[in-house]
Formats: C-alpha cells, sequence, structure tokens
C-alpha cells in the first residue's frame, strides 16, 4: 500500500463535506449540550483548516427527538423543537433532531410535529424503517407514505428534509439520515470525494483499462482517506470526543458530478451499459479504504444535487428501477427524487417497501428521500429554491 502524506497543505480535490458532531440531548441541559458541540466544531474546523482542507457544513446530530421530547404534548415539543432549530441556526449550524424510532411516546404526536418543524425551519429528520432487515416499532412504511404527502403539502422542501432510512445505523454523518446513539460526544465526517474519481477517471487516457483504473481510484483512495483519518484521531485525543468514523462515499455537489466521472470512463452518457459495473468498481474502492468508517460507504446518486444526474434523468436516460438497481451494488437508495404531485401514499408505500426489501437482502444501509411536487406531472420540469440542488423533471411513477 502506498504511504499516507500528510505533506501538502492545500487540497484542491478533496474536501469536507461535512464535520457532524453527535450529542445526547435532555431538555434540561440542552444549551449547555450544543454550546459544547459548538466548541467542538469550531475546534474541529480549525483543525481541518490547518491541515489543508476545507468544511462546508457543521453539524449536529441528537439521539432521536422522540426520546427527549418524552410527555410534551404535541405544541410544547414542537416549542422545543424550534427553539433548539433557532439556537442552531443562529450559530450557523444544521441541526438534525434524529428519526421517529421508538415505540414509548405518541405516534401520532410524533407525526403531527414533522410538517410544521420541517416546513418552518431548516431542522433535518427521518423514519426508520428497518435495521438490519428488521422491522422497526417506529412508523410503518405505510404511516412514512402518508407522512411524505403531508410534508409536501406543507412545504416544496420539507422531503428535502426528510429521509426513510433502512439498515442505517447511528453516528452517520450525512443529513437527513444522521442520528446518535449511546451516551457519550462522538463525531464523524462525510468526505467531498467525488472530485478524486472525476480526476481520477478524467485521466485515464484512450486506453480505459478498468483494472489499471480500478487500481489507481484505490491509491489516491488510500493516500487521502489515511491523511484525514490521521487528522481526526489526534482531534479525538485533543478533545476527547469519541472518533465515530468517516464516510468514504464519494458525495457529489452540482457540477463536481459522479454522473460526469462515470461517463468519462464509459465514454457513454450515465444510464448506458456498463453504468453498473462502474458503479460496482467505485464501491469497491470505498470500502476497500482501510480506515475507521461509519455511515453509507456507498456511490451516492442524488439526483438533484448532481448535474449530469439530473440531465441524464430528464433525457429519460434511466428511472426509478435503474437507481434501485444501482443500488444493489452500490447506494444509498433513492435519492433526492422529483415525483409527480398526485403520487398516492400506496404508490410511496411501494417504493419504501423496495428499498427495506433490498436493504434487508444486501445487509446494507440505503434511504429514500422522495419529493412529490405539488401540481406537477411526470415529465415536468422542476427546480427547487436551493443553492444546493439543480434541475431536472419529475420522474415517472408506474
Amino acid at each position: 500500500m502506498p504511504v499516507a502524506d500528510n505533506t501538502h497543505t492545500a487540497r484542491k480535490n478533496f474536501n469536507i463535506r461535512c464535520l457532524t458532531a453527535g450529542v445526547r440531548l435532555k431538555p434540561g441541559d440542552w444549551e449547555d449540550t450544543l454550546k459544547k458541540a459548538r466548541l467542538f466544531l469550531e475546534m474541529g474546523e480549525e483543525r481541518l483548516l490547518e491541515s489543508g482542507y476545507t468544511l462546508q457544513m457543521k453539524r449536529v446530530s441528537t439521539n432521536p427527538f422522540s426520546e427527549y421530547t418524552g410527555g410534551m404534548t404535541s405544541s410544547d415539543a414542537l416549542r422545543f423543537l424550534r427553539e433548539l432549530a433557532a439556537w442552531t441556526e443562529s450559530h450557523e449550524l444544521f441541526l438534525s433532531v434524529g428519526p421517529i424510532v421508538d415505540s414509548k411516546g405518541d405516534p401520532d404526536r410524533n407525526l403531527a410535529i414533522l410538517p410544521p418543524l420541517l416546513a418552518e425551519t431548516s431542522v433535518f429528520s427521518a423514519a426508520v424503517l428497518s435495521q438490519d432487515g428488521v422491522s422497526t416499532p417506529g412508523i410503518s412504511p405505510a404511516q412514512t407514505a402518508v407522512l411524505m404527502r403531508e410534508l409536501a403539502a406543507a412545504s416544496m422542501m420539507a422531503n428535502f428534509q426528510f429521509a426513510a432510512l433502512a439498515g442505517v445505523l447511528p453516528e452517520t454523518p450525512f443529513f437527513p439520515a444522521a442520528f446518535h446513539s449511546g451516551q457519550r460526544n462522538g463525531f464523524s465526517i462525510g468526505a467531498e470525494a467525488a472530485r478524486l474519481v472525476l480526476d481520477v477517471f478524467a485521466d485515464t487516457g484512450p486506453a480505459k483499462d478498468f483494472i489499471s483504473v480500478e487500481r489507481r481510484l484505490r491509491d489516491v483512495y488510500y493516500m487521502e482517506f489515511k491523511a484525514l483519518e490521521e487528522c481526526c484521531l489526534a482531534l479525538a485525543a485533543d478533545t476527547g470526543w469519541e472518533f465515530d468514523g468517516l464516510d468514504t462515499s464519494p458525495a457529489p455537489m452540482k457540477e463536481i458530478s459522479i454522473g460526469r466521472a462515470v461517463e468519462h470512463l464509459l465514454e457513454k452518457p450515465f444510464g448506458a451499459a456498463g453504468t453498473l459495473a462502474v458503479c460496482s468498481m467505485i464501491t469497491r474502492v470505498i470500502q476497500s479504504v482501510p480506515v475507521k468508517k461509519t455511515g453509507y460507504c456507498g456511490l451516492m446518486l442524488p439526483v438533484m444535487e448532481d448535474e449530469v444526474l439530473a440531465l441524464r434523468a430528464a433525457e429519460g436516460r434511466y428511472g426509478l428501477a435503474e437507481l434501485l438497481s444501482y443500488s444493489a451494488v452500490c447506494g444509498t437508495g433513492l435519492d433526492v427524487i422529483p415525483l409527480p404531485g398526485d403520487v398516492s401514499a400506496e404508490a410511496l408505500e411501494r417504493l419504501l417497501l423496495d428499498v427495506a426489501a433490498l436493504s434487508g437482502k444486501l445487509k446494507k444501509p440505503l434511504s429514500a428521500r422522495l419529493i412529490p411536487i405539488p401540481d406537477g406531472a411526470a415529465g415536468d420540469h422542476v427546480r427547487l429554491d436551493s443553492p444546493y440542488l439543480v434541475p431536472t423533471t419529475i420522474f415517472e411513477l408506474t
């Protein structure tokens, strides 16, 4: 294996999407807990900058909100969560209040809280459908589907802040899936590694030997992620915060496109024959890096966060069935998918059941972030009001 290189001070093709602090909230000391998280994140950002990285987002994930709002009425719980949101927003932090996972509270109350909360704040949340292939006692796929329709009615962006999770474990750094477990404070990192893949695939020359390309990508991945792990271990030693791991997924962002990387290697549009093979090859590299891992550690295909994926979807080169097949060899499921506004709860439930079934069969984390577009029909052009998203067309749901 190559030796990790910590000597370079400016990284143009490998930076950090999110540094996520995981904390356990309790109603009585929530502000003190969040202040400690903010101080840690500021120290972590400084350490990353000193090591040559840039950091896009500082995030806080909590234990499932139903745990620390237990016993509150719906209005009191909503008021408390809005207070948390206001505090984190004022300190330029992104907040995930965790998913609905437990059966101890009032499920109807928990479901009623999310539409106004996600519509009126920047908070993220989720629903856990299954873990390790076993259904959880949180909310059912049928209830989650109804909730997705209610979120769409509350705000077009509310479903961007929400996901249904299957096999996703705690300490995942990426939102909306992130939530915290256990008593101790911890942190995880989601990297912006799509540029690494893009650069390697763009520099393959006329002879595209997949074996040599995979070997080169593996070497580059190893070098960069080992250096990042060393930085995280030093941060953990200095702060006492537990290092939960790195999500080695190469998260794309608009023009830094994993779709473009695949097309460089295939010399065909994303969705053509060979796409599945390239997705599988990238995933082998992602999962091979000998660092402490957490989260998805799979190839992310978020349609509206990647300009090439969005374009090829608009051209009809792939659809929901193809995305599910790609998820079988990579990840992360169905992510940022615009759907017709009149999609029924039953149709959404069937999609969620497909994702949960695939996760259970393959023992891998998958999620579904589905966005019904009010008054939108399949094939309509759609643009959401977010600096992180690109336009595409609404998917057909058969």
